[in-house]
């Protein structure tokens, strides 16, 4: 994220020493030029900025495609798991859920997205005073999971609704499931982290 956003500044930058450089030296002859005097401010039916990309729009077709890839990558892995929850909610929507996490079994939080103008979204888990924020990708062959150990208290999940996305049909896939203790791995709590555990 961060060399992206440095990335689009020095683009920016460059662009805006060439504007004033092309100012300086060709007069009248800019203002002839509509083409760059529109990419600065397009009309709202124009295409976006080059560094956005091209917008990409979904018909009902693609939009079923993507959901048969979304579960390819849920079912990727195939530890035991036994299913808890699952759901598909709509990017424009987000996700907002609270779940209990009772029993002895951990839990684990399969997620991923389906999106054709979307990289990737931020899902933020929570529990008690506890939170942590992680980059879900969309598109991946694999699902993100996410670790959560049982317990009396339920955690959230979270991700913020995106308007902007409604038409393109984007959509959040995810499952909850119950799997065995000796299947967890890396963090065994994806909430409360596990980087003072690392040292």
């Amino acid at each position: 994220m961060i060399p992206r956003i440095r990335t689009t500044a020095r683009v920016a930058a460059l662009g805006a020493a060439v504007v004033l450089l092309t100012a300086a030296c060709g007069g009248q002859a800019d203002r002839s030029e509509g083409p760059s005097e529109r990419s600065a401010e397009p009309p709202a039916s124009s295409s976006p900025p080059a560094d956005e990309g091209q917008l990409v729009e979904w018909g009902k077709g693609d939009a079923e495609d993507a959901l048969r890839r979304a579960d390819r990558a849920l079912d990727y892995d195939d530890t035991p798991a036994e299913l808890v929850d699952s759901d598909v909610t709509s990017l424009s929507d987000g996700l907002r859920k609270t779940f209990p996490t009772p029993g002895e079994r951990p839990y684990r939080l399969d997620i991923t997205c389906v999106a054709p103008n979307t990289d990737e979204i931020t899902l933020t888990l929570g529990r008690g005073d506890d939170e942590q924020e992680w980059v879900v990708a969309c598109g991946e062959r694999q699902a993100d999971q996410f670790n959560i150990p049982a317990g009396a208290a339920p955690f959230t999940a979270r991700v913020a609704p995106d308007k902007r996305r409604s038409e393109n049909l984007a959509e959040i896939v995810w499952r909850l499931n119950t799997i065995a203790t000796d299947e967890v791995f890396d963090c065994e709590d994806d909430i409360a982290g596990c980087d003072e555990d690392a040292s």
